[in-house]
């Protein structure tokens, strides 16, 4: 399934269509408004394509090792190779062209997700394009084939018209005063002079190789299984999902990819949101990068509220500042004629119950990996202020971890992480000689453990529900009880809860997170979902159930190796904003843990 490609820098994320055309582009961070919103808004909401004259052929495929993106267009007379990447420490796209044809490059920004037209100018070196009604603007340059700067066209039609041969194409972003943007003007001639001598000597460009070297160390990891390529691709996914100044983990690169196409599914998920990035760091954690995941968890501490709920909302921007509410963009068609497209998310203003637990649950597993005592010292007191939270607060109702609006109520899952909190939050008190909180939590805990059983599990039903004393409703999320050790995979009572899922919500290796919710019924499979069932049935001795749902999880990524929230299982395509770090992370936790089962671990 060709889909759209992702390359990354840590700052922001650009998404490219199979045939090179840069369709989404915040600036300068993953949560900033678009310059590029071809995705959402079609062709006058703004895209960067480079296409050769004629009909052409295209195909995708990434650097070994990077988020690097290779675009190779073939026609009739020759090819046009495309590689794109967006450099590490600046906001700047860099497009690196060989072409054996004459070929045209079609720039056309629009700031503020497509609604303004940039003011032009041009100087010499490059054009400016600079933003009418804000303190922004991008230089656009190219250099090569002889020539240093821009080729002389008019500017304001946004094409220029190039022989065949090579080319470095750098897009800039920077602030909008003269000394940015003359820094930025003379940074950008010599880099362009540079690439001039390393075409002349026919290497490839030196920021091209740093960036490469960049994104192959920090791929690495310990997995050696038969999922290595998944596995890799996943990892740089999440990688490409961090935010390089601070640590923080988003969800998504993208605002208001539906759900369902055509329906009101669309959710902005280009924040850090507690529970994700807890997932994501957790991934980190099982593939051997303690740095990254001690990085996710000291960027969420400097979020705690010691004086009420210790995480104020569910999710933050990256800079760890609140969200405040969300906003319609009126002027966008969407994405398959979704509509709205929103900027923010409402969610913001839900309690969700399970985020403490969540948190904490990496950060244990994190001591545990590296018995990193002192840090714990050092964290001791965000801990006993999330801890003491859940023990005050765990009988109420919440949203859940799906978001449900206006559904508010007692949620078994929520419940669970409340659970895990508490006896976890035990565990690591213990360990730093604090034997009356431990003592304490340990009784909470087992006083959260026993309303599960006695509210969460329907005795006409046979199995737990998705919230207490709700006649007998199943979600995904209750697969994740023997996967925080609430109880072992084998249990009778999972294992019955375990049947009734797989009756009425596995389909193949899909499964649904739900029947429906406040917005109807659930129309795609939850990609995650199908990882969890994966794990469950790994610690139940079952391996190889495990292999064929992670082996149908992998086939179904795009031909680039990359997956959405949802899919939809007749067309294959993803949907729901894309890629998805939930999805990716479930590959990597699957197949480590597939991998250890191996070695009886």
């Amino acid at each position: 399934m060709k889909f759209y490609g992702f390359i990354s820098n840590g700052s922001t994320a650009a998404l490219i269509d199979p045939w090179g055309s840069v369709d989404w582009l915040p600036l300068p961070r993953f949560d900033s408004p678009s310059v590029f919103t071809r995705m959402l808004g079609g062709d006058e909401a703004g895209s960067f394509a480079i296409v050769p004259r004629g009909t052409f052929t295209a195909s995708q495929a990434y650097e070994e090792g990077t988020n690097i993106l290779r675009t190779t267009l073939t026609c009739e007379d020759g090819k046009l190779e495309i590689v794109d990447f967006l450099s590490i420490g600046r906001s700047e796209l860099r497009r690196l062209v060989r072409s054996d044809v004459p070929f045209a490059v079609r720039l056309r920004p629009r700031f503020g997700y497509g609604l303004v037209s940039p003011a032009i100018s041009t100087d010499g070196t490059g054009v400016l394009m600079r933003n009418p009604l804000g303190q922004e603007a991008l230089l656009f340059t190219i250099g090569g084939h002889g020539k240093q700067g821009v080729l002389a066209e008019d500017p304001l039609s946004g094409v220029w018209h190039l022989p065949k041969g090579r080319y470095d194409i750098i897009l800039r972003y920077v602030g909008d005063s003269r000394r940015d943007l003359t820094e930025t003007a003379a940074a950008v001639q010599q880099e362009a002079l540079q690439a001039e001598r390393d075409i002349a000597s026919e290497e490839e460009h030196r920021t091209y190789r740093r960036n490469v070297q960049y994104w192959r160390d920090t791929a690495r990891s310990t997995y050696r299984g038969p999922y290595r390529d998944a596995v890799e691709r996943s990892l740089l996914v999440l990688r490409g999902l961090t935010y390089r100044t601070t640590g923080a983990l988003i969800a998504a690169p993208t605002t208001s990819l539906p759900e369902l196409p055509h329906g009101t599914r669309q959710w902005d998920y280009r924040f850090s949101w507690v529970r994700d990035g807890a997932y994501s760091a957790e991934a980190l954690l099982a593939a051997g990068d303690h740095v990254a995941a001690r990085r996710f968890i000291e960027f969420m501490l400097e979020c705690v509220d010691l004086q009420g709920k210790p995480f104020q909302a569910p999710f933050f921007h990256v800079d760890g500042t609140l969200i405040r509410g969300e906003r319609d963009l009126d002027w966008l068609r969407g994405f398959l004629d979704s509509r709205p497209c929103r900027e923010g998310n409402a969610a913001t203003g839900q309690l969700q119950l399970d985020i403490e637990g969540d948190f904490l649950w990496v950060v244990y597993r994190y001591i545990q990996e590296t018995g990193d005592d002192e840090s714990l010292a050092a964290w001791w007191q965000m801990i006993k202020a999330m801890v003491g939270w859940v023990e005050e607060n765990w009988q109420a109702k919440d949203a859940s971890l799906w978001e449900f609006r206006g559904q508010d109520a007692q949620y078994t899952h929520s419940k669970l992480m409340c659970w895990v909190a508490l006896r976890y939050g035990a565990e690591l008190a213990e360990r730093i000689g604090e034997k009356a909180y431990a003592e304490r939590w340990q009784a909470a805990a087992a006083a959260v453990h026993q309303a599960i059983e006695q509210h969460g599990f329907d005795q006409a039903a046979g199995h737990y529900t998705q919230a207490f004393d709700d006649g007998g409703k199943l979600d995904a999320a209750l697969l994740m009880l023997p996967l925080y050790g609430y109880c072992d995979a084998t249990d009778k009572r999972f294992a019955a809860t375990l049947t009734a899922i797989e009756r009425e919500l596995v389909h193949g290796h899909w499964v649904y997170r739900y029947a429906s919710d406040m917005l109807g019924t659930a129309a795609f499979p939850f990609v995650l979902s199908t990882s969890h069932l994966a794990r469950v049935h790994i610690r139940r001795g079952e391996p190889e159930r495990a292999r064929d749902l992670l082996e149908g999880l992998v086939q179904s990524a795009t031909d680039l190796g990359l997956l959405g929230e949802h899919c939809d299982m007749e067309s294959g395509s993803p949907r729901g904003n894309f890629p998805q770090a939930f999805s990716h992370l479930g590959i990597v936790l699957a197949a480590i843990e597939l991998e250890a089962a191996k070695g009886g671990s």
